[in-house]
């Protein structure tokens, strides 16, 4: 089977159509396009493939050249002709566009941290440049991390501690290292409770699950089938001698 007579059978199935379908929505013959699907046509005409790519939503670049895996997603460009995405990034483009404006020039601030290396160090320890959450609504911001301990070394991002729900664990005003990942039952993680950042242990027993704090004064939390949770991170210690930065124009 020739490249692209797979890369036709596997846009075929996820676009749910059948042969008559894209027969019927391009206008080429159903027997041409057997033909085409099937590889009995070595090099069918540009005119039929064109109609083909555009039933099928795709470059017909895609389609003719065989670097390209099958698999990827593909949307035109004016510029590069073509540009390659994959589902974990296409999953992250459809996020991004259901974002409000405010909220989506919050993501751009955040590609722009982590594609931005810090490139410097203080005397021999070098220097990372993370985001950094906050608890209580407010935007992530730039923080650079000096790499003196294994918390340091391994996180992925922080979180700024804007209330006493960690006490005595961490003091109100610290900055946690996170990683990404689900924390141990014993490990606190970085949670969204219905879009609100939160610092908890999950505890799940006897058909119940709670957001437990440290502090006492932060009363647990029961989930409801109707609550929506998701997991961030893992709380991996507190962060030493970093310190914010902004961001260039």
């Amino acid at each position: 089977m020739s490249m692209m007579v797979e890369k036709l059978a596997y846009v075929k199935k996820l676009r749910h159509l059948t042969s008559e379908e894209i027969s019927r929505l391009s206008g080429v013959p159903l027997g041409t396009l057997n033909k085409i699907f099937s590889g009995q046509t070595k090099n069918p005409a540009v005119g039929p493939m064109d109609k083909i790519t555009q039933v099928l939503r795709v470059p017909i670049r895609y389609l003719l050249d065989d670097e390209l895996p099958p698999e990827c997603w593909v949307t035109a460009s004016a510029q590069d002709g073509i540009v390659l995405l994959s589902p974990e990034e296409l999953t992250l483009l459809l996020q991004i566009r259901q974002l409000d404006p405010r909220r989506r020039q919050t993501a751009g601030l955040i590609l722009a941290l982590l594609n931005t290396p810090a490139g410097r160090a203080i005397g021999s320890v070098p220097v990372k440049r993370t985001v950094c959450l906050a608890t209580g609504g407010r935007p992530p911001r730039p923080l650079l991390v000096p790499e003196v301990d294994r918390a340091a070394r391994e996180e992925d991002f922080a979180v700024l501690l804007g209330d006493g729900s960690m006490e005595p664990l961490y003091p109100q005003g610290a900055i946690l290292l996170c990683r990404q990942g689900e924390p141990s039952p014993q490990e606190y993680g970085v949670y969204l409770l219905n879009q609100e950042l939160l610092l908890r242990r999950l505890v799940r027993r006897r058909g119940t699950s709670r957001l437990l704090a440290p502090s006492l004064s932060f009363p647990d939390l029961y989930l409801s089938p109707e609550d929506r949770l998701d997991c961030l991170g893992t709380v991996l210690g507190q962060a030493k001698g970093c310190r914010w930065e902004q961001l260039k124009d």
